[in-house]
């Protein structure tokens, strides 16, 4: 049945138009989340080091202050999962 579908020059031609858009949707998809990756990974481990290095910071000078009830409520949290 489907032999004689695709024997039908109209729909075969449909078809193959159909098959390359969405190919194509597909590559064009892949090539722009393996473009993005590498970006917003930089650009969160350069956040995460500048976080790093203000707590650091704070730490050396002195001013770095710890939450205590958040961070027991955080501790508590993950403990009940």
């Amino acid at each position: 049945m489907i032999s004689h579908l695709m024997s039908n020059s109209a729909f075969s031609s449909v078809i193959n138009q159909t098959n390359n858009k969405n190919t194509s949707q597909i590559n064009n998809a892949k090539e722009e989340s393996i473009n993005q990756k590498p970006q917003t990974e930089k650009s969160a481990k350069a956040s995460s080091d500048s976080r790093l290095d203000e707590i650091k910071a704070a730490i050396q000078g002195g001013t770095y202050k710890l939450d205590l009830r958040g961070s027991a409520e955080k501790l508590a949290q993950e403990l009940l999962r």
